[in-house]
């Protein structure tokens, strides 16, 4: 799919937008499928979509070695300005990324919830895709509660 929404023809307009646009088809989507499917089944539907993709991204820049993969990872993060990655823990059981400058919510007023279900999604798919066996992601801080930053916890079961 990546491929298929990379080709952009837009020679006067180019390949752009800004955050505002970015945001208003993010939240009113994330609404929208609120009023439908309920809270947590509107989350999962963002947080598995956010997963296909990290799914996805990881085979365009994956390496064996997982420094080099981390450091590819923080890069396209940048890149791509969903934000700037920042490692705090790396563990065999746990690793917890923050996200300062979020795309979905940095700057934003404290609406009193975490709502970046998506990038937990995307985190997890990431981590996924290298380890090769399922784990479960949260969204620990969210700069849309008030908590100044996103953070994403990663539990991984070496059982």
């Amino acid at each position: 799919m990546i491929d298929e929404i990379s080709q952009v023809h837009r020679p006067k307009l180019g390949s752009e937008i800004p955050i505002i646009i970015f945001r208003a088809f993010r939240h009113f989507s994330a609404n929208y499928a609120n009023d439908l499917l309920g809270e947590r089944g509107a989350n999962l539907v963002f947080q598995n979509a956010g997963k296909d993709l990290g799914k996805e991204v990881s085979k365009l820049i994956f390496d064996q070695n997982i420094e080099k993969y981390l450091s590819n990872i923080i890069n396209f993060v940048k890149d791509e300005k969903i934000g700037i990655l920042i490692p705090v823990e790396l563990s065999e059981n746990r690793i917890i990324l923050q996200l300062d400058e979020c795309i979905t919510c940095a700057g934003m007023s404290n609406i009193g919830k975490r709502i970046c279900h998506f990038e937990v999604g995307f985190a997890q798919g990431l981590v996924e895709a290298y380890l090769n066996k399922k784990i479960k992601a949260h969204e620990s801080k969210c700069g849309a509660n008030g908590e100044g930053i996103c953070e994403v916890t990663l539990e991984i079961n070496n059982a």
